[in-house]
């Protein structure tokens, strides 16, 4: 395994914390890096939360500059914006490189959002002084009329914020799916496009994308497919999470919500009310199986600290009742799974901290067996570990972007080759 190297930390950026790694490579082997980039504290959102990009042309042997893909508002914790946790997607179709996360104004965060899609005739809910507002087309409305009260791009206003809440006015309290977009293998990102409006129900609290990559289906009848991992909470405490997926069939133009899958102990199954935390699914990843049919791998909170996986048939559509896989155990923390080659046969790479006491212990582990199980394995290290995010890359070896220090003061890359598995 080639020594680890520093991608994010205060040195290349412009705070003391980095957290949620995310790694995709090009057709043309270019490597983009994202992370969050953390202001105020360590901690989610309520925080500042930036988020920045690294670019590498030499399967990470160096990087380019940070760049800012997506810049946030605020003067401390409780008072800023926050565009949290990235999962990027390369569409080899259209040569774009997608990325998802959430966005919440200041003071929210995952346990305290909404409920709500903070979307309604048309434009942003905005609230302040006992009104309610519309932000639609750069101004605010109120009763169907223009007040000339003019928001910009990055929600200010003159005297205010609407995403800081300076000024006293500020959006609907939840979080926010966003995606943007990239031509140009990250150099420069689109505009944030809203998904809330077609993606979170009325009854969703908190959505958020399930951090580190999303995949495009290769094979089969849904070959093309563009696939994100989300989950979302149906309540605020206890937030009953669950996890699904998001699809689009139009090169991300438009997208549709999958069924979250079925699991015991959830009453009703299809609207559950009761829904104990042993029930919760949270951030998954998804591989593609040679069929085109597709395996999700759950963090859950199940005291058998197993990793559960579940299968669809049509294309993330619906899956599966969840197994859990006896060889990837984990501490309730993210893990990472790809599809790979391994002497000419289909493989699925997966890396989390295998621990199932603390986040340590980072594993890299290869099955054979379409996820049945993980036979092989290396240690990437027996310390601290937390989030990943792996691809393979150009040169035929595994990259890994990872957090290996839960104070999160950088996030470093390593590669080596599959033959290290043992």
């Amino acid at each position: 395994m080639k020594e680890p190297i520093i991608v994010f930390d205060r040195q290349f950026g412009n705070a003391d914390n980095y957290r949620i790694p995310s790694l995709v490579v090009t057709d043309d082997g270019t490597l983009v890096a994202c992370a969050d980039e953390r202001f105020f504290t360590c901690a989610d959102n309520p925080n500042r939360i930036d988020k920045v990009v690294r670019i590498s042309t030499d399967n990470g042997e160096t990087w380019s500059e940070q760049i800012t893909a997506v810049k946030m508002q605020g003067k401390d914790k409780q008072h800023s914006s926050a565009a949290i946790d990235p999962a990027l997607l390369y569409d080899g179709e259209t040569d774009t490189i997608f990325m998802l996360y959430s966005m919440t104004p200041a003071g929210i965060g995952i346990l305290n959002c909404a409920k709500g899609t903070g979307f309604e005739d048309g434009g942003i809910i905005v609230r302040g002084g006992g009104k309610k507002y519309i932000l639609r087309d750069g101004e605010l409305y109120r009763k169907g009329q223009p007040t000339g009260i003019k928001v910009d791009k990055d929600g200010n206003y003159e005297g205010g914020n609407v995403l800081t809440r300076e000024g006293g006015l500020s959006v609907h309290r939840t979080s926010y799916l966003m995606l943007i977009s990239s031509k140009d293998h990250g150099k420069t990102w689109s505009e944030p496009v809203h998904l809330n409006p077609s993606l979170k129900a009325d009854n969703y609290h908190f959505i958020g994308s399930g951090p580190a990559n999303g995949i495009q289906i290769k094979h089969g009848k849904y070959k093309g497919r563009l696939v994100f991992p989300i989950y979302y909470g149906l309540a605020k405490l206890p937030m009953k999470l669950t996890s699904a997926v998001i699809y689009s069939d139009n090169h991300g133009k438009t997208w549709t919500r999958g069924a979250t899958p079925p699991i015991k102990g959830r009453y009703p199954a299809d609207k559950p009310i009761i829904m104990p935390m042993r029930t919760y699914l949270t951030e998954s990843q998804v591989v593609e199986l040679p069929s085109g049919d597709l395996l999700c791998f759950m963090r859950n909170h199940h005291p058998k600290r197993r990793i559960y996986v579940s299968r669809s048939t049509d294309g993330g559509a619906t899956w599966t009742e969840p197994e859990f896989c006896e060889d990837l155990p984990h501490c309730v923390c993210q893990i990472t799974a790809i599809a790979c080659e391994y002497e000419g046969k289909y493989a699925i790479l997966t890396v989390n901290a295998a621990s199932t006491e603390k986040r340590e212990k980072g594993v890299a582990r290869l099955s054979l067996d379409e996820g049945k199980t993980f036979p092989k394995s290396l240690t990437i290290t027996e310390g601290e570990f937390v989030y990943s995010s792996a691809q393979i890359l150009k040169d035929g070896t595994v990259g890994v972007l990872y957090e290996d220090c839960t104070k999160h003061e950088n996030i470093k890359f390593t590669k080596f080759s599959l033959d290290e598995l043992k």
